[in-house]
Parts: C-alpha cells; sequence; structure tokens
C-alpha cells in the first residue's frame, strides 16, 4: 500500500512540476505539492487549480479555506464536523487566473508525525466547502530522514519502471499472439497451395482419357477409312476385271479357210473356246 500511495505521490508531483497547478473541469483537483517528500519541520508548499464555472463563483465568499491533513483512514464529508486528529496546515490563498479559472496557494511547516502518507483536503471552517467547483484533494509523504526519502524515491522510480516492463510485456505477448495466429494460417494457406500444386502437377504425369486421346489427332480414324477404301477399290477392281474376262473371252479363229466358210454356211457363231 505504501509503494502504491508513493508511485501516486510521485506521478501528482511530476505533474505539477510541468503545470501551474493540476485540474480537470468537475473532474477533481489535486493539490500538488513542490516536493516528494517532507521531514516534519520542513516548509512544504502546495497548489491546485481549479475550474469554477460562473454560477459557482459565489463559493468564494464562504472562506478562508484551508489544507487540512486527514488521520489514516480517514473521510471528509461537507457539512459535518472534521474528523478527529485532522490537523489544520494553512490557510489557502486564491487568485483569479482567468475568468473561470482560479489558482489556490498554500504554504506550511510540516507536522512532526510518524512517516507515513496522508491525505490532504481542502474545505473552509466550519467546512461546508471541499472544493471550487469540484473537489480538491491532495497527498504528503513525511519521512524520518532524507535517506529514508531518497530510497523511497528511488523504490517508486523502480516501481514505475517495472510497471512500464510489465505493461510492455503484456502488449508483447499479445502481438506474439498474433503472429502465431498468423503464422498458423499462413501455414494453413501454405499447405493447402502445396496439395493444389501437386495435383496440378499429378494430372500433367497422367495419360489423356481414351476420349480425349482419340479425339484431337483423329489420325486413327482417318487410317481406317482410308484402309477400307482401297480394300473396297480393289475388291471394285477385281470385280470389274472378272466381268471383262467373262465378256472378253477370247475367240479361236479356225485354222483353214474350210473351217471358217463352214462355220458361216452353218449359220452359227464361231466357236469360242478356252484356251
Amino acid at each position: 500500500m505504501r509503494v502504491l500511495r508513493c508511485m501516486a505521490l510521485a506521478g501528482i508531483v511530476g505533474s505539477v512540476a510541468a503545470l501551474p497547478g493540476s485540474a480537470g473541469a468537475n473532474g477533481g483537483a489535486y493539490i500538488g505539492l513542490d516536493r516528494t517528500h517532507y521531514q516534519a519541520g520542513e516548509t512544504a508548499v502546495g497548489r491546485v487549480t481549479a475550474f469554477v464555472p460562473r454560477e459557482e463563483q459565489g463559493l468564494l465568499e464562504r472562506g478562508p479555506f484551508y489544507a487540512l491533513l486527514l488521520p489514516e483512514g480517514a473521510a471528509l464529508r461537507e457539512g459535518r464536523p472534521l474528523p478527529d486528529g485532522t490537523i489544520l496546515l494553512g490557510a489557502f490563498s486564491i487568485e483569479q487566473a482567468e475568468p473561470k479559472w482560479f489558482e489556490a496557494r498554500v504554504s506550511f511547516v510540516v507536522p512532526d508525525l510518524p512517516g507515513g502518507f496522508y491525505d490532504l483536503a481542502f474545505c473552509n471552517d466550519p467546512c461546508s466547502v471541499s472544493g471550487l467547483g469540484e473537489p480538491m484533494t491532495g497527498l504528503i509523504s513525511i519521512v524520518e530522514t532524507s535517506r529514508e526519502g531518497e530510497l523511497l524515491t528511488e523504490r517508486s522510480r523502480l516501481q514505475g519502471r517495472i510497471y512500464g516492463l510489465r505493461r510492455d510485456l503484456r502488449k508483447l505477448e499479445r502481438r506474439h499472439e498474433e503472429a502465431l495466429a498468423v503464422l498458423g494460417a499462413a501455414q494453413e494457406a501454405r499447405s493447402q497451395l502445396q496439395a493444389e500444386v501437386d495435383r496440378l502437377e499429378a494430372q500433367l504425369h497422367e495419360p489423356p482419357p481414351a476420349s480425349r486421346r482419340e479425339e484431337p489427332a483423329g489420325r486413327p480414324v482417318i487410317a481406317w477409312w482410308a484402309a477400307a477404301g482401297v480394300v473396297l477399290a480393289l475388291l471394285v477392281l477385281a470385280a470389274v476385271q472378272a466381268s471383262r474376262r467373262r465378256r472378253l473371252a477370247p475367240l479361236l479363229v479356225p485354222d483353214t479357210v474350210e473351217e471358217l466358210e463352214r462355220e458361216i454356211e452353218s449359220g452359227g457363231r464361231p466357236e469360242v473356246r478356252s484356251g
């Protein structure tokens, strides 16, 4: 708990060092101190800026307002008595910085209290206004020695660094998980592409189907028709030759004139003799 409060106080002081004060419109204003840790008897200077709408600027007339140190575990409530053990540290001086912005400053001597973190509060007396348009709170660290303050500051710095490293580690882990998911998707896509490549290569080495093998060339069909035509032509030629042989059988001429005359006188045709 002490470490977390130390880290919070360091953050508040860092913000105050960079800006004239720290405040958020209606979101709460912080009483920033000029140092992180104080020893009893040292002087602390605190300031805070607040956004106060015009309709609420009448609250300024209900001052003076004081910086209060609350005991551990105590809470300040408007309209109710201050918690037992509350210490009035000093009165705020309030100046108007802009039409709706006001800056409150306070200087006080750090009380002699055991080392630890204490809550600061802003209120009038009796406590009826605990802020100017928004709550005003702060935190102070009291230490026994300056060395203790240095060690607390260093520990706070290291704790902040550890927190930052853990945050960066969580980001890296999320990125790693995202990268693994992308890698897995890429490997799956690669496997699918490789399977498709293997399938296409297998098709390249396979013989084409019979129907597709006969259609493109057409040569076997033409060869069969050519052969059939040749056979048919030979058969026709053979038939013609056979017919001609039958029609043009050779005539046998008689050996003598007497035989020829005898044939003519008989009215017969010359005898056809097959040789």
